[in-house]
């Protein structure tokens, strides 16, 4: 997920459904913490191996 989508979900009222409000605090602190530090895409797990398993989809769609 890119950093800015990120970050607006979880200041978003769907955020605060989806995380609790004080989890999408955490979340939308440590999005811009670690987009400030340079990053353009999340960096939990999840979102991590999502993003590995998109840039191999082609092969795995054969």
């Amino acid at each position: 997920m890119p950093i800015d989508s990120l970050i607006r979900l979880a200041e978003s009222e769907k955020g605060t459904q989806i995380f609790d409000i004080d989890n999408a605090k955490n979340v939308a602190a440590y999005a811009k913490e670690i987009k400030f530090a340079g990053a353009k895409f999340c960096d939990y797990p999840a979102c991590v191996a999502a993003a590995a398993i998109l840039e191999k989809k082609e092969s795995l769609l054969k």
